[in-house]
C-alpha cells in the first residue's frame, strides 16, 4: 500500500500540473478571484481518481493478450517413426507480444488457391479447417510471453511427395512433383480476449521433394 500511495502521489501531482490542466485552469483562476475551499478537496480528489487510472491503466495494458504471426518455418524432419521416412514441414510462428497469455489459441485454414494462367484459383479446399500445433497435435493451446508456438500448416514427405494439410483427417491437397507449381494459404489465427490475425502463406514447390519456398504475402481477412 505505501508503494501504491506513493505512486498516486507522483501521477496526481503529473496529472494536477500535466495532462490534467487543472493546476494551470486553478492557478489562473486565484489571479482573479481568491481559491473557494469547497473547490479543493475536489480538485485533490480529482487528480487522485486519474492518477489511479493511469496506474491500472499501465498493468493493464501490459497484461492484455497481443499476438504476433511469423516468421515462417520450413523445418525438415528426419525422424517420424517409419524407417526411411522424411518430412518437411511449413509451421506459422505464434508467440504473446505481451505478458499476458493467449488462452484457447487456434489456428485455421480458411482456403486454399492456386496459382494457374496468372492468377490465383479456388480449389477444392475452401471451407475452414481447425490446424494443429507442432508435437501437440491439439487444435487450441495456451502461447505465454517468452514461450511461441508453432502451427502446423502442411508437410511433404519424401516417399509419396504428397502435400498434406496438418488437420485431424491429414488431407492431401496435391503432389509436389509438379515443379513450380504454387499455392496460397489463407489462414486465421484468434484467442481468448485478443482480437483474430489473418495471414496469407504463399508456397512454391521445386523439382526435389524437399525443394519448398514458404513466405508471408498477405494479413488481409
Amino acid at each position: 500500500m505505501r508503494d501504491y500511495w506513493r505512486a498516486v502521489r507522483e501521477h496526481a501531482w503529473e496529472t494536477f500540473w500535466g495532462a490534467g490542466v487543472l493546476g494551470i485552469v486553478f492557478t489562473a483562476y486565484t489571479l482573479y478571484y481568491p481559491p473557494a475551499r469547497p473547490y479543493i478537496p475536489w480538485a485533490v480528489a480529482w487528480a487522485i481518481l486519474v492518477a489511479g487510472y493511469f496506474i491500472w491503466r499501465a498493468d493493464h495494458v501490459r497484461l492484455l493478450p497481443k499476438m504476433t504471426l511469423g516468421p515462417l518455418d520450413t523445418a525438415l524432419y528426419a525422424r517420424t517413426g517409419v524407417a526411411n521416412q522424411k518430412r518437411r514441414y511449413v509451421q506459422v510462428i505464434v508467440a504473446c507480444a505481451t505478458e499476458g497469455s493467449l488462452e484457447i489459441c487456434r489456428g485455421q485454414l480458411l482456403r486454399i488457391s492456386e496459382w494457374v494462367g496468372g492468377k490465383w484459383e479456388a480449389t477444392h479446399i475452401s471451407e475452414t479447417l481447425d490446424l494443429l500445433w507442432s508435437y501437440v497435435d491439439e487444435p487450441t493451446v495456451t502461447v505465454e510471453h517468452g514461450a511461441p508456438r508453432r502451427l502446423d500448416l502442411l508437410f511433404v514427405e519424401n516417399t509419396s511427395r504428397d502435400i498434406v494439410l496438418w488437420t485431424r483427417m491429414r488431407i492431401k491437397l496435391a503432389s509436389a512433383s509438379a515443379p513450380t507449381a504454387s499455392f496460397k494459404f489463407d489462414v486465421r489465427v484468434a484467442a481468448k480476449d485478443c482480437p483474430p490475425k489473418y495471414i496469407s502463406i504463399k508456397v512454391t514447390f521445386g523439382d526435389h521433394w524437399d525443394d519448398l519456398t514458404a513466405e508471408i504475402i498477405g494479413n488481409e481477412p
